[in-house]
Parts: C-alpha cells; sequence; structure tokens
C-alpha cells in the first residue's frame, strides 16, 4: 500500500528537476511505498533501510545504466544531492 508522502515530512513538495532525478524519484518512492518523492527530500524521511537501498541502486543501474551503490544513497541521502553525485564527472566512483 502506498502512503502520502505528507504523511512523512511537512516540508511542501519541490517536483524533481530533470529526466535523471525523476527517474530517480520515482523509483525511490516506488520502493520505500510513498505516492511522490521530492527533490529536497531524505531517503530517511521515509524510513530508508539498507535493503531498500540495496533495492534502489540495483533499480538506478537497471533503468539508467548508472552504477549506484548504497552507501552513497546513506551520504547523499536528500534526491537532489544523490542525482547531482550520480552526474557528476566521476561521481560513478567511490567517494
Amino acid at each position: 500500500m502506498t502512503e502520502s508522502r505528507e504523511d512523512h515530512v511537512g516540508a511542501e513538495f519541490e517536483p524533481p528537476q530533470g529526466p535523471l532525478e525523476s527517474t530517480v524519484a520515482r523509483i525511490q518512492a516506488e520502493v520505500l511505498g510513498i505516492d511522490r518523492m521530492g527533490r529536497s527530500d531524505s531517503f530517511y524521511d521515509f524510513g530508508g533501510t539498507s535493503l531498500q537501498a540495496i533495492r534502489i541502486c540495483t533499480r538506478i543501474e537497471r533503468e539508467t545504466g548508472r552504477q549506484a551503490q548504497p552507501e552513497w544513497l546513506f551520504e547523499f541521502d536528500v534526491l537532489s544531492e544523490f542525482v547531482s553525485f550520480l552526474s557528476a564527472p566521476g561521481g560513478e566512483a567511490a567517494p
């Protein structure tokens, strides 16, 4: 069952920007069981677990071809920061 984002965060929804951020937001929302993920939302706001981080990163790789490591999601837990890291030159190398 999908929960409302607003049940977890009080901040105003800020929609994802660009195709990669939109894709990652959709993947995170689906795995975390929420209706939508905003660009300033944190993986931790929705009770993200290590197993969910693995699922998210696996789906990102499968759908976009970009390597994503769960530890990157733990370090860059806000959607926009995580996608910025994935998009940066060398962002696919360990931090």
